[in-house]
């Protein structure tokens, strides 16, 4: 992680969420390389986050240690809301960049106040929760009645770096809600329709088109 100033963009982007009235001198720009964590679940969140670009994923663990796949932030978007609205200080999921990414952190201990007395920014993540928590649930019906193969598909087209798939295999099962022996099953048989082709660095795209046709538009979030 890299915490940077904050740019003229970045300052436009903050006033589009009614953020006017607040003095932003405090706001960091925080960039993530690919793999790296935003959060974790159960640790302390200091900021509340405002997405300028990339994509990260969004799991959520469960009483057996397993994680659950909720969604994908796509370019756009608050991290943190939650957390500031119930005053909870630390994380309700994990966050990890599945691409490089770009944010904007107002830290808590500064702006907590400030952003929950601001009608304007309330009433933004009013709508942006209510979004997001309908999202959530279509996820995890898709999760439970979609085809693994979808499901898998849906996976690599949001995870692939240049047209690479190349992530841990026992924690992709875990993620899109399968065995380890079936998640290899289904990769192998995507390799044998020659959507995907197999190499010592992970899984090559070789038929985006078709894997997009299979995946479809599921779990993404914006």
């Amino acid at each position: 992680m890299k915490i940077q100033n904050i740019m003229k963009s970045d300052l436009d982007l903050l006033l589009q969420y009614g953020l006017h009235d607040i003095d932003l001198k405090d706001a960091e720009r925080f960039f993530f390389e690919q793999g790296e964590y935003l959060l974790r679940e159960g640790e302390p969140i200091d900021c509340i986050y405002f997405v300028v670009s990339g994509k990260a994923k969004v799991c959520l663990n469960i009483s057996n240690g397993r994680q659950l796949l909720l969604s994908y932030f796509l370019s756009e978007g608050i991290i943190g809301d939650a957390e500031l609205m119930i005053g909870r200080h630390t994380a309700i999921t994990t966050l990890q960049a599945v691409s490089d990414f770009i944010c904007i952190g107002l830290p808590l201990t500064v702006y907590a106040a400030a952003l929950k007395n601001n009608i304007t920014f309330v009433n933004y993540i009013g709508k942006e929760l209510a979004e997001k928590l309908m999202q959530s649930s279509i996820n995890r019906a898709i999760t439970i009645l979609q085809p693994l193969d979808a499901r898998l598909c849906a996976y690599i087209t949001q995870t692939a770096s240049g047209g690479i798939f190349r992530e841990t295999l026992t924690e992709v099962a875990e993620l899109v809600g399968t065995s380890y022996r079936h998640l290899l099953r289904c990769l192998d048989k995507l390799c044998k329709d020659k959507i995907l082709q197999k190499q010592v660095y992970g899984y090559q795209i070789i038929n985006q088109h078709e894997l997009n046709k299979k995946a479809g538009d599921l779990y993404v979030l914006k």
